[in-house]
């Protein structure tokens, strides 16, 4: 494997900034700005381990996190602990189709084909969030002296919509004095036509502007679809390699859990009741997407899954094994957690992991 360990990708900044991101901005241009323990810890996480991939593939996955932060971080994730698991990488390498899959993973014993892939969950949402950074942006500009503040609502005001109302309406609710020694908690509430303004304020001793929460959304969870989609929409990509493969699907959603692989792969419990709401029954519907009744070879040998990806912590992956694949697989792969169906117990059945302490040898980011 050939590494440099003395790549620097990221550099410390010169120029002494005890900030944090500001919302919306690339995590790269905060960490090539700001000097505080996290930003650097940061650095450290990235440039250790863009140092630890093939030296013809670093400066790819590094600019690949400036226009698709998301789905390349992933990627590092994902290559990183396919070298802890044994695998010697190979990136983007032809298949008969022409087409690259991310990875080819060669182990002692096997080699696996391995595609990446960070689809967007909740998108409705994360809408809605970038249509609140502006407006939260100006209610911390606004933020009176000797108060912070708490955000219940906001109107919907999209990103290309006016909001001289809106900052209009903030800067008369905020044009209040310091608050005095017996001053308590205030609640402001207005009504826009696009939406309620609705703040709390409490008195603080402090100098420097506090928005100590942002207002909640609502949001639909469609992790189980997103799963699916992903699996189908991927499968052009790599049926026709030769070796075993595996889609790597991190499921980013507000609320995804494993159960939501368990159903879209595989299937989902379910109970009957009678007219009366009386527990008549009990079965599980082999609906998943591992299930459909083909003939021929699928084009998966199995989904690694993963939920949290992030600086902080990265949840160890759940190897999900397509019941019609017979092929050979890595003994090291074996090593993880595994999800099977049993047609003839109609269950998901689960093999504890092996792999003890695999995540934690990334050492990840901990302040």
């Amino acid at each position: 494997m050939n590494h440099n360990p003395h790549s620097t990708w990221l550099p410390d900044p010169s120029v002494p900034d005890d900030t944090y991101a500001r919302r919306g901005e690339h995590a790269l241009d905060w960490l090539s700005r700001s000097t505080i323990v996290r930003a650097k810890e940061c650095r450290r996480f990235l440039n250790e381990h863009l140092s630890k991939l093939p030296a013809n593939n670093q400066s790819k996955i590094f600019h690949g996190l400036r226009n698709k932060w998301h789905s390349t971080f992933f990627e590092l994730i994902v290559a990183r602990l396919l070298q802890e698991l044994g695998g010697s990488l190979v990136f983007e390498s032809n298949n008969r189709d022409v087409r690259r899959p991310d990875f080819n993973a060669q182990f002692s014993d096997v080699t696996i084909i391995v595609e990446a892939t960070a689809p967007i969950f909740n998108k409705a949402t994360g809408e809605q969030l970038k249509s609140q950074v502006p407006l939260l942006e100006f209610i911390e500009s606004n933020i009176p002296k000797g108060w912070e503040v708490g955000v219940y609502q906001l109107p919907n005001i999209g990103l290309t919509d006016s909001k001289k109302g809106f900052k209009r309406t903030v800067k008369n609710m905020l044009r209040i004095p310091p608050p005095s020694e017996d001053d308590e908690d205030n609640e402001l509430i207005e009504e826009l036509p696009t939406g309620i303004i609705h703040l709390h304020l409490w008195p603080k001793n402090i100098t420097s502007k506090q928005l100590i929460y942002d207002a909640p959304i609502a949001f639909n969870d469609n992790s189980e679809v997103r799963i699916r989609h992903a699996v189908k929409n991927k499968r052009g990509q790599v049926r026709s390699s030769e070796e075993p493969v595996f889609l790597a699907i991190q499921a980013s959603g507000i609320s995804s859990e494993f159960d939501d692989f368990d159903m879209a792969l595989f299937g989902r419990g379910y109970a009957r009741y009678d007219e009366q709401r009386r527990l008549t029954g009990t079965g599980f519907a082999a609906d998943g997407i591992f299930n459909e009744q083909r003939d021929k070879t699928p084009t998966y040998a199995g989904v690694l899954a993963f939920l949290t990806v992030g600086f902080n912590a990265c949840t160890a992956p759940v190897l999900y094994r397509h019941p019609r694949f017979s092929g050979v697989l890595p003994e090291a792969l074996l090593q993880l957690e595994q999800r099977m169906y049993n047609e003839e117990s109609n269950e998901i059945q689960i093999q504890p992991s092996k792999a003890q302490g695999l995540v934690e040898r990334l050492n990840f980011v901990n302040v």
